[in-house]
C-alpha cells in the first residue's frame, strides 16, 4: 500500500525541482515526462478500484469473530486512503504548476513554430528560384552539347582530309621501306655471332664485377680512414647547407668559390686529375658513338615516318643524354679530386698505388654509370608502361562515357515513347488524383504540409549537401596535408641528394620509391580491373534478364556482340596479367635495393593508405546504391508489362534506332579508319616524347597528378563528358600510334643497349689484354658485324610490331565496350540518386507524420491536465456542498446530544433510587434471615414464613424485571457513549472541515461580490453596447459613403496619376527619342568619316600585302630549292654515315691491337655530332618555313574577307545615312507637336497635383477616424466575450450543484425507509425477546452476554455501512466535480484555440506590418543618407563660398585701412597747412568749436577701443557722429559764422533779371537745404578728424612704447644691476641721493617723459597722491586702450 504511494509523491517532485530544465528540455522527454505522469493517475484511479472492491467484498463475507481486527484495518485503510487524498491533492497542484509552464512552453513554440513557417516559406522562395536557374542552366548545357556535336562533326571532315595527305605521304615512304627490308636481312644474318659474342662479354662482365666489388670495398675502407679527419668540414658545409636552403643558388656560387680555391693551391695534382678526365672524356665519347650508331640503326628503321621528323626526334634525346652523362662525370671527377687533394696531403708514401686505385675506380665507376643508365632505363619503360595503363583506362573511361550517352540517347529515345503511352493512363490518374487530393486538401489543409515537407526535403537535401561538402572538405584537406609532408619528404630528398657523397645510395633509393610507386599503380589497375569486371558481369545479368522478355530483337544483337567484346576484353586483360607479372618479377629483383628507401617512405603510405581505405568505403556506398537499382529493375519489369501492349507504337522508335545504329556503324567506321592513320600523328609522338622525359624527370607531378585523379575521379566523370566526347576519336588514333611506336621503340633500345653495352664492355677488355700497335680495320669490321645482327633484329621486331599493333586494336575495342558498361553504370548511379531522393521524401513524410503524433500527443496531455482542473473544481464544488451538509449535520447533532445529556441525567437518577431501595431490601431479607436462624421454628408463625415467603417471591420478580430494566437501560447507555464518542470524532472532523469550509466560502463570497459586481458592470457594458452599436450603425453609414467617395476620388486619382504617368512617359519617350536621333546623327557623320579613312587606309594595306605576297611567294620558292638542295645533302651524308660505319668496322679489328685508333674514333663521333645537329637545325629551318608559308597563306585568307567586308559595310552605311537624313526631318516636326504637348502636359499635372494632395488629406483624416472606431469596436468585443464566458461558468457550476443536491435527496430518502423499515422489525424482535424471556427466564441468563456481543457486532456493522456511504457519497460529489471540471476545460481549450487563431492572425498582420515598416524604414535610412550626402555637399560648398567671402571682406578691409590711412596723412598736412595760416577768425567762432570737440571727446573717449577702431576704421563712429549732431544744436552757428567770414566770400552774380516771389522762394528752400546739408557734412568731418587725432596720439604712444621695449630688453641682460638699484632707490630717503638715481634707471627702464617726471617728483619727496591718483594706471595705455 504505501509504495504506490511514494511513486505518486516522487514523481511531481522532479517538475518541481526541474522547473528551468523543462523549458530547455526537448520534445521527446517532455513527453516522456507526461506520460509518466499520465500513468501515476491511473495508477491512482486503479488503486481507488481495488479499495472499492475489498469494500464489496467485506460487504458480501459474513461476520463471524474478530471484529476489532477489522476495525483496525479499516481505520487504516480509511487513513491511507485520506494520506493518498492529500498526496493527490499536492499532485494537483503541482500539475496546475506543470501546466502552466507547458502553456508557456507551447505558447513559446508555437511562435517558434510560426518563424519557423516563415523561414520556411523564405527559403521555399529562395529553392524555387534556384530550381528556375538549374533549368536555365540545363538549357545552357544543351545548347553547349548541340555546338560540341556540330564541332565534333567539322573534326571529322578534318580527319578525313588530313587521312587523304597522309596516304599520299604513304606512296612516298614506300621505297624507303625497301632500303629498311635489306638492312634487316643483313641483321638477320649478324645476329647468332653477336649473340655468342654477347654471352661471352656477359661472363667476363661478372668476374669483373665480383673483382671490382672487392676493389672497392677495399677503396671504401681506405676512403673512410682518410674521411674521419675531414668530417669536422663536411658537418660544418652541411650546417651551411641547411641554413641556405631557400638560397640555393647563391650556394652553389660560394662552393665553385671554394672549389676555386682548392684547386689553385694543388695545381700539380689537377694536372694529374686532367689526364684522368681527358682517359674518361674518350671512354665518354666512345660510349656516345656507339649509343648515335643505336640511335642511327632505330632511325633507319623507324623510316616509317617520314625521316627528317624522326631525326629531329632522336637527335635532341642523344643531346640530352650526352649532357646528363657529362654532368655526372663532372660531378663525381669534383669529388674524386677533393679526396686526391686530401690522400696525397696525408700519405705521399702511397700516392702511386693512390693513382692505380683511381684508375680502377673510374673504370668501376663507368660500370657503374653504365648499370645506373640500364636501371633508368628499365625504370622509364615500367613508368611509361603505367602511363600507358593509365592512358588506355582513360581511353576506355572516354569510349564507356561515349557509349553510355548512346545508350542514354537510345534509352531516352524508348522511355518518350514509353511516356507517351503512359501519359494518357497517368492523365486519367492525375484526374482521379487531383479529386482526391482536393478533398484531402479541404479536410487538411494539404497545401501547407506539402511546403513543410518540401522545406524538410529541402532541410535533409542542405545537410545531405552540406555533410559531402564537409567530406570533400577533409578529403581535400587530408589531401593537402599529404602533399604538403610530400613536399617537406621532397625538400629533404632534395637536401639529401645534395650531398656529393651520398649520390649513387640516393639515386637507389629514389628508383625503389619509383618501384614502390609503380607497384601502388599496378594494384590500383588492378583494382579498377576487377571493378570493371563487377560491372561486366552485371551486365550480363541485366542483358539475360532483358533476352528472356524477347521484346527488341536487336537488343539481343548488341548484347551478343558486346558478350563477345568483353571475352576479348578479358583474354587481353589476361594478356596484361602476364605481363603485369613479367613487370613484377622484375620488381622483385629491385626490392633488395628499395628497404632502405621504404623506412622514410611509410608514414606517407599509411596516409595513403588511409584514402585508398576511404576510397573503399565509397565503393561499398556504390555497392548499396547499386542494390538499390536492382529493385528499381524490378519496377521496370513491371513496367515492361505495359509495354506489351504498346508495342505497335514502338515499331516506330525502332525504325529511328536503326537509323541512329548507322549512323554509330558510320562513325565506327571513321574511327578504324582514323586509327589506321599512324603517320599522320608522327608529328605528335614527339609531344609526348617530351611529356615522357617530363615524367620521368618530376616524379612529384606524377604523384600530385595521381592523388589528384584518385580524389576527382567522380568529379571528373561528370565535368569533363562534354570534353572528352569531343576529344576522343583524335586521342584513341593518338594513342594508339603512339603505344605501338613507343613500345616498338623501347624493345628495340633494350636490345640496342645490351648490345653496345657488351660489345663495349668486349672493346674495353681487349684494349687492357691485347697489344696497342694493331690496326684499325679489325675494330670496323667487328661493327660490320653488329650491324648486320642489328639489321637481323630489327626485322624480327617489325614482325613483333604488326603483331601488337593487331592486338592493340582489339584491345581499343574492348576497352570501348568497358567504356560502354561504365555509361550504364552511370546512368545506374543516377537512377539510384533519384530513389535516394524518393527515400528522402517518404522519410521526411514519416518524421511529419511523427510531428502530428507527438502534437496530438500534446494535446491529450493538455486535455488530461484540462480534465484534472475541472476535477479540482468539481472536488471544491463538492466542498463546499459538504460543508453545507456539515453545518446542518452539526445542528442536528447538537440537539440529538441535548436529548441524549437529559435522558442520561433521568436514567441515572431512577437508577440510584432503585439502587437504594434494592438495599433497603436485601438489608431487610438479611434481617428476616438471622431472626429465622435465632428463632426457633414455631407453629404460630408458620403463616408469618410463608407471608414473607410470598413478598420475597414477589420482591425478586420486582428485582428481576428491575435488573432487566437496568440493563436495557445500559445496553442503551453505553450505545449511546459510542454513538457520542463516534460523534464527537466526527464532530471534530466536521469542525476542522467547517473552518476550512468556512474559509472558502469567504473566498467563494468574495468571487461571487465580484461576481455580482461583474453581472452590473456586465449590464452597465450591455447598455453601453446597446448605445454604441447605434452608433457604430450611424458611423457605418457614415464611413460607407465616406468610402464611396473615397472610392470615387481614388478613381479620379487613378485616372489623373494615369494621365500624369502617360504624359510623363510620352514626355520622356519624345526627348530620349530626340537625343537618340541627335545622337545617331553625329555618330553616323563620324563613322561616314571614319569609313573614308578606313578605306583610303584598307587601299594602302592592300597593296603592301599584294607586295608582301610576291616577295613571299618568291621566298617559298627559293625555300623549296633550298629543301630539295637539304634533302640531296642528306642523302649524301647517309651515303657518308654507310662509309663510315664500314670504316668503323675495320676500326674495331684494329682497336683490339692498338689505343690509338680510340682517339680517331672520337674524333669520328665529334664529326658525327656535328652532321647530327646540322640535320637538325635544316630540319627545323624547314618546318618553320612551311609554318610560316601557312601563316602568309591565312593572312591573305583573312584580308580578302575584310576587304570584302569592308566594301558591304560602305554600302550598308550609306544606305543608312539617306535613311537617317529622312528621320531627322520626321524628328524635327515630332519635335515641334511634342514641346506643344508638353506645354499641355504640365498645366494638367499642375491641376492634378493640387487635386491629389486635397484627397490625400482627406483619405488619412478618414483614416484615423476608422482607426478610432475599429480600436473600439475591438474593446466591446472583448468586453462581450469575457461576460459571456463568465455567465456560462456560473451556469454550469450552479447545473452541477443542483444535480448533486438532487442525488443527495434521493439517497436521504431510500436511507430514511431503509431506517423505518429496521425501526419496526426491530420492534417485532424486540416483542418476541420479551415474550420468550417471560417463557425462559433461566435460558435468558445464559444468552445475555451472547446477544450483547452480538448487538455490539451489529452497531458496529452499522457504523461501518454509514462510513461506507460517506465514501460513496464522497466518490460521488468527487466524479460530479471531474465532470465540471472536464466541461470547464474544454470551454477553456476552444477559448485557447480561438485566441491561437487570433493570436496568429494578428500576428501576421503585425509582421506584414513590420514588413513594410522595415521598407518604410530602409527607405528612408536611405533618403536620409542621401539628403546627408546631399547636405555634406551643401555644407562643403557654402563653406568654399564663405571662404571666399571672408577673402573678399580681408581685401576689403586692408584696401580701406590702405584709404584711412591715405586720408590721416592728408589730414595732418591739412592740420600744418592750418596751424600756418593766420588765425583772423573772430574769438567766439574759434572757442565754439574747441568746445564742441571738447565736449565730443569726453563723450566719445570712454566708448573708444583700440581693436574696434583697427578693425572698423571709423565705420560705427560715423553713425555715432550722425546722431550727436543732430541731438545738438550748437555746431549750426559755428558753420553760419564760418559761412559769413570775410575771408569766404561769394563773388556777387554777373546777370540781374527780377524773379517772381514763387521763384524766390523756390531758391529760398534749395538753398537752405543746401546749407543745411553742408552744415551735416562738415560736423561729420570734424567728428572724423578728432577721432583720427586721437588714434594718431595712440599709434605714436604705442610706437613709442615698443621702441621703449626694444631698448628695455638689452638693458635688461643685467638684472641684478637693476634689483640693486631699485632696492637703494627704494630705500633711501627724498633728496639728492635718489635724484642721482634716477637717469640710471631712466637708462635701464627707458621710462616716458611722464614717468621721469613722476619719478622726480618721488624723489624730491612730494606728496604721493599725485602718483597714486595716477597710480598703474599710467602702465594700463598698453592694454587694449583703456585709457
Amino acid at each position: 500500500m504505501e509504495d504506490p504511494v511514494q511513486d505518486g509523491v516522487a514523481s511531481p517532485a522532479t517538475p518541481g525541482t526541474g522547473k528551468s530544465k523543462l523549458e530547455t528540455l526537448p520534445k521527446e522527454d517532455l513527453i516522456k515526462f507526461a506520460k509518466k505522469q499520465m500513468m501515476l493517475i491511473q495508477k491512482a484511479k486503479s488503486r481507488c478500484t481495488e479499495l472499492e472492491k475489498e469494500i464489496e467484498e467485506l460487504k458480501s463475507k459474513p461476520v463471524a469473530g474478530g471484529t476489532d481486527d477489522i476495525i483496525k484495518a479499516l481505520t487504516e485503510r480509511l487513513d491511507a486512503l485520506l494520506l493518498e487524498k492529500a498526496e493527490t491533492e499536492q499532485q494537483c497542484l503541482c500539475l496546475k504548476k506543470e501546466n502552466i509552464k507547458m502553456k508557456q512552453e507551447v505558447e513559446d513554440s508555437i511562435t517558434k513554430m510560426e518563424d519557423v513557417h516563415k523561414q520556411f516559406e523564405e527559403s521555399q522562395r529562395n529553392y524555387v528560384k534556384e530550381i528556375e536557374n538549374l533549368k536555365n542552366e540545363l538549357v545552357a548545357v544543351h545548347s553547349k552539347h548541340s555546338e560540341d556535336k556540330a564541332s565534333l562533326q567539322k573534326e571529322l571532315e578534318e580527319a578525313t582530309k588530313k587521312q587523304l595527305e597522309l596516304s599520299e605521304q604513304l606512296k612516298f615512304q614506300g621505297d624507303s621501306e625497301d632500303n629498311v627490308k635489306k638492312l634487316q636481312e643483313e641483321i638477320q644474318n649478324i645476329r647468332p655471332a653477336f649473340e655468342e659474342q654477347i654471352l661471352c662479354l656477359q661472363k667476363q662482365l661478372r668476374a669483373a664485377t665480383n673483382e671490382k666489388e672487392k676493389e672497392i670495398t677495399h677503396l671504401q675502407e681506405v676512403i673512410e680512414s682518410n674521411s674521419q679527419h675531414y668530417q669536422k668540414d663536411i658537418n660544418s658545409l652541411q650546417e651551411e647547407l641547411l641554413q641556405l636552403k631557400v638560397t640555393h643558388q647563391e650556394q652553389v656560387k660560394e662552393l665553385m668559390c671554394q672549389i676555386e680555391a682548392s684547386a689553385k693551391e694543388h695545381e700539380a695534382e689537377v694536372n694529374n686529375l686532367n689526364q684522368l678526365k681527358e682517359n674518361l672524356v674518350r671512354q665518354c665519347e666512345a660510349t656516345e658513338k656507339d649509343i648515335q650508331e643505336k640511335y642511327e640503326c632505330e632511325l633507319e628503321n623507324l623510316e616509317n615516318a617520314p625521316s627528317s621528323n624522326h631525326e629531329n626526334q632522336m637527335c635532341p634525346l642523344v643531346l640530352q643524354e650526352d649532357a646528363f652523362v657529362e654532368q655526372v662525370v663532372n660531378e663525381k671527377v669534383k669529388h674524386l679530386e677533393n679526396t686526391l687533394k686530401e690522400l696525397e696531403s696525408q700519405h705521399s708514401i702511397l700516392k702511386d698505388e693512390v693513382t692505380y686505385m683511381n684508375n680502377l675506380k673510374l673504370k668501376l665507376e663507368i660500370d657503374a654509370q653504365h648499370i645506373k643508365d640500364e636501371f633508368f632505363h628499365e625504370r622509364e619503360d615500367l613508368e611509361f608502361k603505367i602511363n600507358e595503363l593509365l592512358l588506355a583506362k582513360e581511353e576506355q573511361s572516354c569510349v564507356i562515357e561515349k557509349l553510355k550517352s548512346e545508350l542514354e540517347d537510345s534509352n531516352k529515345q524508348f522511355c518518350c515513347t514509353i511516356e507517351q503511352h503512359n501519359k494518357e493512363v497517368q492523365s486519367l490518374k492525375e484526374q482521379h488524383q487531383k479529386e482526391i487530393s482536393e478533398l484531402n486538401e479541404t479536410f487538411l489543409s494539404g497545401s501547407e504540409k506539402e511546403k513543410l515537407t518540401l522545406m524538410f526535403e529541402i532541410q535533409g537535401l542542405k545537410e545531405q549537401c552540406e555533410n559531402l561538402q564537409q567530406e570533400k572538405q577533409e578529403a581535400i584537406l587530408n589531401y593537402e596535408s599529404l602533399r604538403e609532408i610530400m613536399e617537406i619528404l621532397q625538400t629533404e630528398l632534395g637536401e639529401s641528394a645534395g650531398k656529393i657523397s651520398q649520390e649513387f645510395e640516393s639515386m637507389k633509393q629514389q628508383q625503389a620509391s619509383d618501384v614502390n610507386e609503380l607497384q601502388q599503380k599496378l594494384r590500383t589497375a588492378f583494382n579498377e580491373k576487377d571493378a570493371l569486371l563487377e560491372t561486366v558481369n552485371r551486365l550480363q545479368r541485366e542483358n539475360e534478364k532483358l533476352s528472356q522478355q524477347e521484346l527488341v530483337p536487336e537488343l539481343e544483337n548488341t548484347i551478343k556482340s558486346l558478350q563477345e567484346k568483353n571475352e576479348v576484353c578479358l583474354v587481353s586483360l589476361s594478356q596484361k596479367d602476364t605481363m603485369l607479372q613479367e613487370f613484377e618479377a622484375k620488381i622483385s629483383s629491385l626490392t633488395e635495393e628499395k628497404d632502405i628507401f621504404v623506412s622514410k617512405i611509410k608514414s606517407s603510405h599509411e596516409e595513403m593508405d588511409n584514402l585508398h581505405k576511404k576510397y573503399e568505403e565509397e565503393e561499398k556506398l556504390i555497392i548499396e546504391l547499386r542494390e538499390k537499382v536492382e529493385q528499381t529493375s524490378q519496377y521496370n519489369s513491371e513496367l515492361e508489362q505495359k509495354v506489351n501492349e504498346l508495342t505497335g507504337e514502338l515499331e516506330e522508335t525502332l525504325k529511328e534506332k536503326d537509323q541512329n545504329s548507322q549512323n554509330l556503324e558510320k562513325l565506327k567506321i571513321q574511327l578504324k579508319t582514323i586509327s589506321e592513320d599512324k603517320e599522320a600523328l608522327s608529328s605528335e609522338v614527339k609531344s609526348l616524347y617530351e611529356k615522357n622525359e617530363r615524367l620521368s624527370s618530376e616524379k612529384n607531378q606524377l604523384n600530385r597528378d595521381l592523388e589528384a585523379f584518385l580524389s576527382q575521379k567522380d568529379f571528373m566523370l561528370k565535368e569533363h563528358l562534354s570534353e572528352l566526347e569531343k576529344k576522343l576519336q583524335l586521342v584513341v588514333t593518338e594513342r594508339d600510334n603512339l603505344s605501338k611506336l613507343l613500345e616498338n621503340e623501347h624493345v628495340q633500345k633494350l636490345s640496342v643497349k645490351t648490345q653496345l653495352y657488351g660489345f663495349l664492355k668486349q672493346m674495353e677488355s681487349k684494349i687492357s689484354e691485347e697489344n696497342k700497335e694493331q690496326d684499325v680495320a679489325n675494330v670496323l669490321q667487328a661493327i660490320g658485324e653488329s650491324l648486320t645482327k642489328i639489321n637481323e633484329e630489327k626485322h624480327n621486331l617489325i614482325f613483333q610490331y604488326d603483331k601488337r599493333v593487331a592486338e592493340l586494336e582489339k584491345k581499343i575495342e574492348c576497352l570501348q565496350e568497358e567504356n560502354l558498361v561504365q555509361c550504364e553504370e552511370l546512368r545506374t548511379l543516377l537512377r539510384d540518386h533519384e530513389q535516394e531522393k524518393v527515400l528522402l521524401r517518404k522519410e521526411l513524410e514519416e518524421t511529419l507524420s511523427r510531428k502530428e503524433v507527438l502534437q496530438s500527443d500534446l494535446l491529450e496531455m493538455k486535455n488530461a491536465n484540462e480534465k484534472t482542473r475541472l476535477e479540482n473544481q468539481n472536488l471544491l464544488s463538492q466542498v463546499e456542498e459538504a460543508s453545507q451538509k456539515l453545518c446542518s449535520k452539526d445542528e442536528t447533532h447538537d440537539v440529538k446530544e441535548q436529548c441524549f445529556v437529559k435522558e442520561l441525567g433521568n436514567l441515572r437518577l431512577s437508577l440510584e433510587q432503585k439502587e437504594a431501595e434494592l438495599e433497603d431490601v436485601k438489608a431487610e431479607l438479611l434481617l428476616l434471615k438471622d431472626t429465622l436462624e435465632k428463632s426457633p421454628v414455631e407453629n404460630n408463625q408458620s403463616s408469618l414464613v410463608k407471608e414473607l415467603e410470598e413478598k420475597i417471591g414477589y420482591l425478586e420478580k420486582e428485582s428481576k424485571e428491575k435488573e432487566e430494566k437496568i440493563n436495557k437501560i445500559k445496553l442503551v447507555a453505553v450505545k449511546a457513549k459510542k454513538e457520542l464518542d463516534s460523534s464527537k470524532k466526527e464532530a471534530q472532523t466536521l469542525r476542522e472541515e467547517l473552518e476550512s469550509v468556512r474559509s472558502e466560502k469567504d473566498q467563494l463570497s468574495t468571487s461571487m461580490r465580484d461576481l455580482i459586481q461583474g453581472a452590473e458592470s456586465y449590464k452597465n457594458l450591455l447598455l453601453e453596447y446597446d448605445k454604441q452599436s447605434e452608433q457604430l450603425d450611424v458611423e457605418k453609414e457614415r464611413a460607407n459613403n465616406f468610402e464611396h467617395h473615397i472610392e470615387d476620388l481614388t478613381r479620379q486619382l487613378r485616372n489623373s496619376t494615369f494621365q500624369c504617368e502617360k504624359l510623363s512617359s510620352d514626355n520622356e519617350d519624345l526627348l530620349a527619342r530626340i537625343e537618340t536621333l541627335q545622337s545617331n546623327a553625329k555618330l553616323l557623320e563620324v563613322q561616314i568619316l571614319e569609313v573614308q579613312k578606313a578605306k583610303a587606309v584598307a587601299d594602302k594595306e592592300l597593296e603592301a600585302e599584294k607586295l608582301q605576297k610576291e616577295q613571299k611567294i618568291k621566298e617559298h620558292a627559293s625555300s623549296i630549292n633550298e629543301l630539295e638542295e637539304l634533302q640531296l645533302q642528306l642523302q649524301k651524308e647517309k651515303k657518308q654515315l654507310q662509309k663510315t660505319m664500314q670504316e668503323l668496322e675495320l676500326v674495331r679489328k684494329d682497336a683490339q691491337q692498338t689505343t690509338l685508333m680510340n682517339m680517331e674514333i672520337a674524333d669520328y663521333e665529334r664529326l658525327m655530332k656535328e652532321l647530327n645537329q646540322k640535320l637538325a637545325n635544316k630540319n627545323s629551318k624547314i618546318e618553320d618555313l612551311e609554318q610560316e608559308i601557312k601563316i602568309q597563306k591565312q593572312k591573305q585568307e583573312t584580308l580578302q574577307e575584310e576587304m570584302t567586308s569592308l566594301q558591304s559595310s560602305v554600302q550598308q552605311y550609306e544606305e543608312k545615312n539617306t535613311k537617317i537624313k529622312q528621320l531627322l526631318v520626321k524628328t524635327k516636326k515630332e519635335l515641334a507637336d511634342s514641346k506643344q504637348a508638353e506645354t499641355d502636359h504640365l498645366i494638367l499635372q499642375a491641376t492634378l497635383k493640387g487635386e491629389l494632395e486635397a484627397s490625400q488629406q482627406q483619405v488619412e483624416v478618414y483614416k484615423i477616424q476608422l482607426a478610432e472606431i475599429t480600436s473600439e469596436k475591438h474593446k466591446v468585443h472583448e468586453h462581450l466575450k469575457t461576460s459571456a464566458d463568465q455567465h456560462q461558468r456560473t451556469l454550469s457550476a450552479y447545473q452541477q450543484k443542483v444535480t448533486a443536491l438532487q442525488e443527495e435527496c434521493r439517497v436521504a430518502k431510500a436511507e430514511q425507509a431503509a431506517i423505518t423499515s429496521e425501526f419496526e422489525s426491530y420492534k417485532v424482535r424486540v416483542h418476541n425477546v420479551l415474550k420468550q424471556q417471560k417463557n425462559k427466564s433461566v435460558s435468558q441468563t445464559e444468552t445475555e452476554g451472547a446477544k450483547q456481543e452480538r448487538e455490539h457486532l451489529e452497531m458496529l456493522i452499522d457504523q461501518l455501512k454509514i462510513k461506507l456511504q460517506d465514501t460513496q457519497n464522497n466518490l460521488q460529489i468527487n466524479v460530479s466535480e471531474l465532470q465540471t471540471l472536464q466541461s470547464e476545460h474544454d470551454t477553456l481549450l476552444e477559448r485557447h484555440n480561438k485566441m491561437l487563431q487570433e493570436t496568429v492572425s494578428k500576428e501576421a498582420e503585425l509582421r506584414e506590418k513590420l514588413c513594410s515598416i522595415q521598407s518604410e524604414n530602409m527607405m528612408l535610412k536611405s533618403e536620409h543618407t542621401q539628403i546627408v550626402s546631399q547636405l555634406t555637399s551643401q555644407n562643403e560648398v557654402l563653406r568654399s563660398s564663405f571662404r571666399d567671402q571672408v577673402r573678399h571682406l580681408q581685401e576689403e578691409h586692408r584696401k580701406t585701412m590702405e584709404t584711412l590711412q591715405q586720408q590721416l596723412s592728408k589730414v595732418e598736412a591739412q592740420l600744418f597747412q592750418l596751424k600756418s595760416e593766420p588765425t583772423t577768425r573772430s574769438p567766439a567762432s574759434s572757442h565754439q568749436p574747441l568746445k564742441n570737440l571738447r565736449e565730443r571727446r569726453s563723450t566719445d573717449l570712454p566708448l573708444l577701443d583700440m581693436y574696434a577702431i583697427t578693425r572698423e576704421e571709423g565705420e560705427g563712429m560715423e553713425t555715432t557722429d550722425t546722431e550727436s549732431v543732430s541731438s545738438s544744436g550748437t555746431h549750426t552757428q559755428s558753420l553760419e559764422q564760418l559761412l559769413n567770414s570775410p575771408e569766404t566770400k561769394l563773388e556777387p552774380p554777373l546777370w540781374h533779371a527780377e524773379f517772381t516771389k514763387e521763384e524766390l522762394v523756390q531758391k529760398l528752400s534749395s538753398t537752405t537745404k543746401s546749407a543745411d546739408h553742408l552744415n551735416g557734412l562738415l560736423r561729420e568731418t570734424e567728428a572724423t578728424n578728432a577721432i583720427l587725432m586721437e588714434q594718431i596720439k595712440l599709434l605714436k604712444s604705442e610706437i613709442r612704447r615698443l621702441e621703449r621695449n626694444q631698448e628695455r630688453e638689452k638693458s635688461v641682460a643685467n638684472l641684478e644691476y637693476l634689483k640693486n638699484v631699485l632696492l637703494q632707490f627704494i630705500f633711501l630717503k627724498p633728496g639728492s641721493e635718489k635724484e642721482r638715481l634716477l637717469p640710471v634707471i631712466d637708462t635701464m627702464l627707458q621710462l616716458s617723459p611722464e614717468e621721469k617726471g613722476k619719478l622726480a617728483a618721488v624723489a624730491q619727496g612730494e606728496e604721493e597722491n599725485a602718483s597714486r591718483t595716477s597710480g598703474w594706471a599710467s602702465y594700463l595705455h598698453s592694454w587694449s586702450g583703456l585709457r
